[in-house]
């Protein structure tokens, strides 16, 4: 079974499986495969009611669809980095995809230490972020990306 079998299966947890992997990788050999099946993806996805809690599946899915958009355009994929909460620096330097160059303290307006912000560096195309990390229901990041945001080509 493929991942594209899983998007287009119609079942929520195979077409959410389907998704998170999406968003761990930047293989080629994963994401070419499913970019050049976008529409029927979208297709298969589009009314299927997949749930969520604080925050819809269905946003997660637009997501990983953005991701395979950015790969098929010959973008580097840190460009979904400003556009999604999820993506934790910790997790993305374990993946090998950002270097965390500076961890910058935060304190609070009473004194008190606070999240720190991060800057990242990606390791493929080289733009630096600015990373500020919240927590409302749930931990989240705001991936602001320095300068322009220029059509960026991924290093490898």
């Amino acid at each position: 079974m493929t991942l594209l079998d899983d998007f287009v299966s119609k079942d929520r947890g195979r077409i959410m499986h389907a998704v998170w992997e999406v968003f761990r990788t930047r293989d080629p050999e994963v994401l070419a495969p499913l970019a050049k099946e976008l529409r029927r993806i979208d297709r298969a996805t589009d009314d299927i009611e997949l749930g969520g809690a604080l925050a819809s599946n269905a946003q997660h899915v637009g997501h990983a669809m953005e991701r395979l958009r950015l790969f098929a355009d010959g973008e580097c994929l840190c460009a979904a980095y400003a556009d999604h909460l999820f993506y934790e620096p910790a997790k993305e330097e374990s993946y090998g995809f950002v270097r965390i160059v500076e961890e910058i303290p935060v304190v609070t307006d009473k004194g008190f230490p606070d999240r720190p912000k991060r800057v990242c560096e990606c390791t493929d195309c080289g733009r630096v972020f600015d990373v500020q990390e919240g927590e409302y229901h749930y931990p989240w990041w705001k991936w602001t990306p320095r300068g322009k945001r220029p059509r960026t080509k991924a290093r490898r």
